[in-house]
């Protein structure tokens, strides 16, 4: 029924039956049960009562909902639609004040460079908190998603940006994956970083070669199979 969409809903259901029966989160559970069964305009006033409901609670409980959401959208990446716009912005509100509050506490940050987007929280939050590995593995993907951008083009043997910049990069995440303790995780960016220094290093020799065999012709005469991006152009 669900296709291509199925973690989504079927994340929702799991979601909604769950959060239905908790005390102050019933109107959240009622809100993904909705979404789940495809009622849009409910889900959409659901969600709306339940941000006014959390808002004429006391801070601290408050701080309680913005922490319990965000831990819950962080770890179900899969469930797309588990967080609504009015729910975001309730989130980040209360976030944000919070940090204020207690500009020593790494929690509100943390979550708001998930609930935000925004790397400079985690790397706040790292700062108060240098065991955090949320904050360790978010800021050292983000180094390497600098470093995919970089090399998306050497399908065209076109680098971007500046080839210092991408080892720099690499060097940092390097540094912050070491400080991860769990093995799983670890193990896992290890495996693309060395993707990605392997990238470079094929890189480097191939540029400094001044041939015009493009470049993935060039790692397979090496025997070296990479994940090039396909380009498309459009003509308006």
């Amino acid at each position: 029924m669900y296709y291509w969409n199925q973690d989504n809903f079927e994340g929702l259901r799991s979601v909604g039956e769950k959060y239905s029966s908790l005390d102050g989160y019933e109107l959240f559970g009622k809100y993904c049960l909705q979404k789940e069964q495809g009622f849009k305009k409910l889900a959409v006033a659901t969600v709306k009562e339940f941000v006014s409901c959390s808002k004429s609670r006391s801070l601290e409980e408050q701080r309680v909902i913005a922490e319990e959401l965000s831990s819950l959208g962080f770890w179900n990446g899969e469930i797309h639609q588990l967080l609504s716009h009015p729910l975001v912005e309730f989130l980040k509100e209360v976030l944000e004040l919070w940090a204020l509050d207690e500009p020593r506490n790494p929690t509100p940050l943390r979550w708001l460079g998930y609930i935000g987007g925004d790397i400079s929280y985690y790397e706040r939050a790292l700062q108060l908190d240098p065991a955090d590995e949320i904050c360790i593995t978010r800021i050292a993907q983000a180094h390497m998603n600098d470093v995919d951008f970089q090399t998306h083009h050497l399908s065209e043997s076109l680098f971007l940006g500046d080839f210092n910049d991408a080892k720099n990069s690499l060097q940092s995440a390097n540094y912050l994956i070491k400080r991860l303790s769990t093995e799983g995780i670890r193990s896992k960016m290890q495996n693309e970083l060395e993707y990605y220094n392997c990238l470079l290093g094929f890189w480097e020799e191939y540029s400094k070669l001044g041939i015009n065999e493009p470049f993935p012709d060039w790692c397979a005469s090496k025997g070296e199979k990479f994940n090039f991006w396909s380009i498309v152009y459009y003509d308006r």
